[in-house]
């Protein structure tokens, strides 16, 4: 089994195509839209919400098969079709044109697998089975979306803020400190008054950088 290299991309402004238009590729979609990519769909066909999406410029659709030579400037392409021949041409494009490719559901002909994602604010866990199971990587989204430790991500601007704050005071604060003060006691301070938990936050990193 291929062992991937996990990794966040930057999609932002970047022109990804995607080769379908049904109810997988429609997902797909949405998620490269969310992060701010410019999304090209090659489909003779596609769902309403896709076409909603073209109609008001979101992103653009060439209402026809998939041509060698779509991929040309893309950083990214997703193959999310039923034809196996059609698959294999694109993958062949994306390697020759060094694209990241993405074919639903076939692992073989992929440069990157797509994880399953758990969203909290500004925190992103991404699971991956390497292909081996979607099934077990929905079902530990589904866990981990009830655990009550996803209720951290809440700090994340929090601890941004103060950590540019020690930064600018010259603290230096180690890795396991910032851990060691994370705890129920800021979580649900937190919850309460936002404020007295950065103070307390704040105070606690600081005694332990002396």
């Amino acid at each position: 089994m291929a062992l991937y290299y996990p990794a966040f991309l930057d999609v932002k402004g970047r022109l990804c195509v995607v080769v379908g238009g049904g109810e997988v590729a429609e997902r797909k979609i949405a998620s490269l839209l969310e992060c701010g990519a410019r999304v090209r769909v090659v489909s003779p066909e596609a769902t309403e919400a896709v076409q909603r999406s073209a109609e008001a410029g979101t992103l653009s659709w060439e209402r026809r098969e998939y041509l060698e030579g779509d991929l040309e400037g893309a950083f990214l392409a997703i193959a999310a079709t039923d034809d196996r021949s059609v698959n294999s041409t694109i993958a062949q494009e994306a390697e020759r044109k060094k694209v990241l490719l993405n074919v639903v559901d076939v692992t073989s002909l992929c440069s990157f697998v797509a994880p399953s994602v758990v969203r909290r604010g500004e925190v992103v866990l991404a699971i991956s089975t390497g292909g081996l199971s979607p099934a077990l990587a929905r079902k530990l989204r589904e866990e981990l979306e009830k655990s009550t430790a996803l209720e951290y991500a809440d700090l994340a601007t929090l601890l941004s803020e103060v950590r540019l704050e020690l930064r600018e005071e010259g603290a230096r604060v180690a890795p396991d400190h910032w851990q060691a003060c994370l705890n129920e006691e800021v979580l649900a301070l937190y919850r309460k008054d936002k404020r007295a938990a950065k103070e307390r936050l704040k105070e606690s990193l600081l005694w332990s950088a002396r």
